[in-house]
């Protein structure tokens, strides 16, 4: 697929907004497990605490990884843009992205774990 220097870096721009978005989340889903954990002291509960407290934890390390690879694209798309600055809306690089690809994981993952996470929810409280 061909598109513009213009559209890389507006999609880019948009994914580092969405990301900042899920890091508040996962930070929200934390703080609400912690209060699950202090009402609940449950033997089975607690299981599912530390479950929901990896999981957050490696949601959030994907979120820094996808970060991380948005801000270099983001980076390589702005050098590109500063040498051609004539080109920013010809559509003429041809993308095929692993970086969406891993947005498109990440975004899913954040889904499935927050339907788990309120499925869990409903049970305890």
């Amino acid at each position: 697929m061909k598109v513009s220097l213009n559209f890389l870096h507006q999609q880019s721009n948009t994914w580092l907004r969405e990301l900042k978005f899920y890091k508040e989340e996962i930070t929200l889903l934390g703080e609400r497990l912690g209060e699950v954990a202090q009402r609940n002291t449950d033997k089975e509960v607690m299981a599912q605490v530390e479950h929901f407290q990896n999981k957050l934890i490696m949601l959030n390390e994907q979120c820094d990884v996808v970060k991380h690879g948005v801000n270099l694209r983001n980076e390589a798309v702005m050098a590109k843009a500063k040498e051609k600055p004539e080109h920013l809306t010809e559509k003429s690089q041809t993308v095929v992205d692993e970086l969406q690809s891993q947005m498109m994981d990440f975004t899913k993952s954040i889904a499935d774990t927050r339907l788990e996470f309120n499925q869990f929810l409903s049970k305890v409280l």
